[in-house]
């Protein structure tokens, strides 16, 4: 293909950091009007590369060449001046300020003032089929509309290659379609998009050529349809896997949590068991209640008229911590706010739950805490230049472990898992996956909300199913169709 006909070509491109080679002579090139996946396990490379080419890092050595003129140093909004833009899992939006403030921040003098930044946020809008009011403040909006809020911003600097980092992590299965669609438009419309996700069929499903990256080099490049998922999956991992889920745990025993009547402002009489050796799925929409079980188990919300008993003993949880005396861990669904401290290093991170059992008179016995950092990361094999660095430096499937390496280091009767695998790649999941049926296989058990389907249906023992803050049907995963676990999912 003629250069002229590529938007972008990155050229030998390297990127170090202390102790790690993030990048080494990565190239690629993107044709212009195409939809280009890239796909690999965290920390392949691919978000560093991202970064780069909208200006977060600079290179170290290599090319990179945009529209045709080749780029030395640059910077975010240089970038999205010529025509590069990047909309990032965690969006870059401000709450407080409405759509179309949010759409031509910093540029609302060029824009005509504020009834011109509005009657040209509400044109880039429409051009995307978004409905969205530009006068209503995006602290208001639900995750899809964000994003066509980030389009529409990416829009406004007429791009020609838009980045969209795992775009899919927080959206339904209508808002997913809907995103489809506007791809769709974009590529018509001769906008190149580099689509990265860890969801393997929306690679096949909206991509036109693939990369695959694995530990900072670019290991193939292909048109999608020369792929077989097995095929990408060995390349992003470095080995073969059979299957994406290790064989189903049949080890269920006698019952180990029973809880009663659970009543929150958003539940109505929540009544289940778990047994020890369970893997106990819960499926519903966003915003049915699944989150809000868990919180009110966990006595992170109040709760009224419940009982609670564990091993056939009624215990009282009005607090997280009472929680964690009770033999209960929480994994929660937004890793970052609520399940670490990023600017913590790994050994704080992985430590911090045990850290009553670690203190004297006020002080940390800092040897055992590096002992059992250095023993988690070991077991969950934690990708890390060393247990004192930061943890929000690590990539998020790696994040994900410290978390849960702080509650196996406890060894929690019953460990909740809320989207375990949200946003970690396919390698990391199979890791998550063996660790919950060891859990269960020693005699504890485990409660997941995943929003994927097919992760419930393979790895659970039995599914519950949640509508409107009701459980609506309970299931056996080896005998019940999706359609049927959906069905009662939706009421």
């Amino acid at each position: 293909m003629a250069a002229s006909d590529n938007i972008l070509v990155v050229k030998d491109v390297c990127k170090y950091f202390p102790g790690v080679k993030a990048l080494d002579h990565v190239s690629l090139e993107v044709p212009r009007g195409v939809v280009y996946g890239i796909v690999g396990e965290n920390g392949a490379g691919k978000s560093t590369l991202m970064k780069i080419l909208s200006g977060v890092y600079e290179k170290d050595a290599g090319a990179v060449v945009f529209d045709g003129k080749t780029i030395e140093k640059t910077s975010p909004i240089d970038a999205l001046r010529r025509g590069l833009s990047i909309i990032y899992q965690e969006f870059n939006l401000v709450n407080t300020m409405t759509v179309g403030e949010n759409i031509f921040l910093g540029r609302f003098k060029e824009s005509g003032g504020m009834r011109g930044t509005h009657q040209k946020a509400r044109a880039l809008l429409d051009s995307i089929g978004s409905k969205i009011d530009t006068y209503a403040m995006v602290g208001d909006l639900s995750a899809s509309e964000m994003q066509m809020v980030e389009i529409a911003k990416a829009l406004s600097f007429d791009s020609k290659l838009i980045i969209m980092d795992e775009p899919s992590s927080s959206l339904t299965s209508e808002e997913l379609r809907k995103l489809g669609v506007i791809i769709n438009q974009l590529r018509d419309r001769g906008i190149a998009i580099i689509y990265i996700s860890h969801k393997l069929d929306e690679i096949f499903e909206y991509c036109n050529i693939v990369t695959i990256m694995r530990d900072g080099h670019v290991i193939d490049t292909k048109p999608v349809e020369e792929l077989t998922r097995a095929e990408m999956i060995a390349k992003m991992i470095g080995r073969e896997i059979e299957n994406e889920y290790p064989p189903r745990t049949h080890c269920v025993g006698d019952v180990l949590l029973e809880v009663r009547n659970l009543n929150t402002r958003k539940l109505h009489d929540i009544s289940f068991k778990l047994h020890k050796g369970e893997i106990l799925g819960l499926v519903g929409l966003v915003g049915a209640g699944r989150t809000e079980i868990i919180r009110a188990l966990y006595g992170a919300d109040k709760v009224s008229g419940h009982e609670v008993r564990i091993n056939g003993e009624v215990v009282r949880i009005r607090s997280p911590k009472q929680a964690k005396r009770a033999g209960l861990g929480l994994v929660p669904e937004d890793r970052k706010r609520q399940g670490l401290i990023t600017s913590f290093t790994v050994q704080s991170n992985i430590t911090m739950a045990a850290l009553d059992r670690l203190t004297r008179f006020g002080v940390v016995n800092s040897a055992s805490e590096k002992d059992i950092a250095q023993r988690q990361i070991k077991a969950l094999a934690v990708k890390t230049p060393s247990a004192q660095a930061t943890v929000g430096n690590l990539s998020g499937g790696n994040q994900q472990k410290c978390i849960v390496g702080r509650w196996m280091e406890l060894n929690p009767k019953i460990l909740i898992l809320d989207e375990p695998t949200r946003g970690i790649d396919v390698g990391a999941k199979y890791e998550i996956y063996v660790l919950m049926n060891r859990i269960v296989e020693e005699g504890g058990a485990v409660i997941m909300i995943s929003s994927e389907l097919p992760e419930v249906l393979n790895m659970s023992n039995r599914v519950l199913t949640i509508c409107e803050g009701r459980i609506t049907g309970e299931f056996n995963p080896e005998q019940a169709s999706t359609s049927e676990i959906m069905d009662k999912a939706i009421g």
